[in-house]
């Protein structure tokens, strides 16, 4: 039967392949936004600030502490992607959500299993490019190949056993076999996944043997967002679906996203760190779901990986949190890394 070797967990936040001289940009983005949630309440960008007054973020807003934080972001992403390498896996399945990238309100999944053959991961066209926030689009050399489109391999025959047995696990699933057009009329996956396939794995260069399996959560929009509880359930299903597959397989799981932004909470973030270093997952689950929201609800994807791997021997531990802040409203994204090993 196939085997669970690994676990790794990283945000992809558009500051992780931003230098911190131009940080600032996102903030520009960030005073526009007109509802940030925050501890169950929503704020305009002046009323965080207030909120916020007496955490002194001013102290994480100088250019020492930003370029201090880059150089540990990049030496994270660089020791995660070298677990990949060196975890010699047959299939990395990787747990992302979609920011109206791909789905839309027409048709919005919560739970969907690429079966496709090939993934096709595209570089950004002028247009798409220049549609973007530029505090976006600076960053978005991380999420796409370096000279041009690349197929990378599926793994369709793990895929739809997967769909098959969650579907007996009593999750009703959605399946595809290739991207939707997308926002700018151009197939292709999502960020989320391109992050991995490019900034971590540099195109599968030094992993040209490993396969990949998408799976989505849609954990940013609702009405139909899973509910933690739901998330880790449907990861325990998955990881019993890859346990089931007959063979010798090598497979490594990737959660992709969090932990709190586009508002920072550390308290949150610990809260839930702790609880995950601690295999609690009555802490994870009874979290309300008001904090799972916008940006940080893909820490949902982590909770879906934590499902996936227990049982199997292998312990959780953070490999750094590096929170970075670009505002005084306490804007900017908590950086996150783990592993599951």
């Amino acid at each position: 039967m196939a085997e669970i070797v690994l676990g790794v967990g990283s945000s992809h936040s558009p500051m992780l392949g931003t230098d911190p001289e131009h940080w600032r940009l996102r903030a520009k983005e960030d005073v526009k936004w007109p509802a940030h949630p925050f501890r169950g309440k929503t704020y305009k960008f002046e009323e965080l600030i207030r909120v916020r007054k007496r955490e002194s973020l001013a102290e994480q807003l100088t250019m020492d502490v930003w370029r201090e934080r880059h150089e540990r972001n990049q030496k994270n992403l660089d020791f995660l992607a070298g677990k990949i390498a060196d975890a010699d896996l047959d299939i990395l399945v990787v747990i992302g959500d979609d920011q109206r990238e791909v789905f839309f309100s027409d048709n919005s999944p919560s739970f969907l299993v690429y079966n496709g053959a090939k993934v096709l991961n595209k570089k950004a066209s002028k247009n798409q490019l220049e549609a973007m926030p530029r505090g976006v689009s600076i960053a978005q050399w991380m999420n796409e190949p370096k000279e041009g489109d690349l197929e990378h391999r599926g793994a369709p025959d793990l895929a739809n056993h997967i769909v098959k047995s969650v579907m007996e696990d009593g999750f009703d699933v959605s399946v595809a076999d290739s991207m939707p057009m997308g926002r700018f009329g151009r197939p292709g996956i999502p960020h989320a996944f391109g992050f991995f396939y490019h900034r971590l794995l540099d195109d599968f260069r030094k992993t040209p043997n490993m396969a990949t399996l998408p799976i989505f959560m849609n954990t940013f929009f609702p009405p139909n967002q899973p509910s933690a509880k739901r998330a880790l359930a449907f990861g325990k299903a998955i990881g019993r679906a890859v346990r089931s597959w007959p063979g010798n397989a090598r497979v490594g799981f990737a959660a992709s996203g969090g932990f709190s932004h586009f508002v920072i909470d550390e308290d949150l973030d610990r809260r839930i760190m702790g609880a995950m270093e601690a295999g609690d997952e009555q802490t994870v689950v009874a979290e309300p779901e008001s904090s799972y929201q916008s940006g940080t609800s893909e820490i949902k994807n982590w909770i879906a990986v934590m499902g996936a791997v227990a049982g199997g021997g292998l312990q959780f531990r953070i490999v750094d949190y590096v929170p970075c802040y670009r505002s005084l409203a306490g804007t900017g994204n908590a950086n996150t890394f783990g592993l599951w090993h």
